[in-house]
């Protein structure tokens, strides 16, 4: 069941991150992690931003992962930072107050 429970997860956070409408030459992803983590890439520059159980919880799911999105648009629009040179990302992390 869990199985089943983290397919239509990834189905609404796919739907989400396409109406979030990022440029064609980004690709945001879900990558494993604490939360939930989207990783935002574009060349070889990146942005991750993951957002907490605590967040999800106090939030909501739905209006976490939106304002997450929100935050990585905006990020790739002002130009996401360059990869590590150990090839990780820069995180930004959404907590719950």
């Amino acid at each position: 069941m869990q199985e089943r429970h983290n397919d239509r997860m990834d189905d609404t956070l796919r739907h989400q991150i396409d109406l979030a409408a990022f440029p064609a030459d980004v690709q945001v992803t879900h990558v494993p992690g604490p939360g939930i983590v989207l990783r935002a890439t574009q060349g070889g520059r990146g942005l991750e931003l993951q957002v907490t159980p605590d967040a999800q919880r106090i939030y909501g799911e739905g209006p976490a992962l939106s304002a997450a999105l929100a935050q990585l648009k905006q990020a790739a629009a002002q130009g996401l930072p360059d990869t590590h040179p150990d090839g990780s990302f820069e995180r930004l992390v959404f907590i719950g107050d």
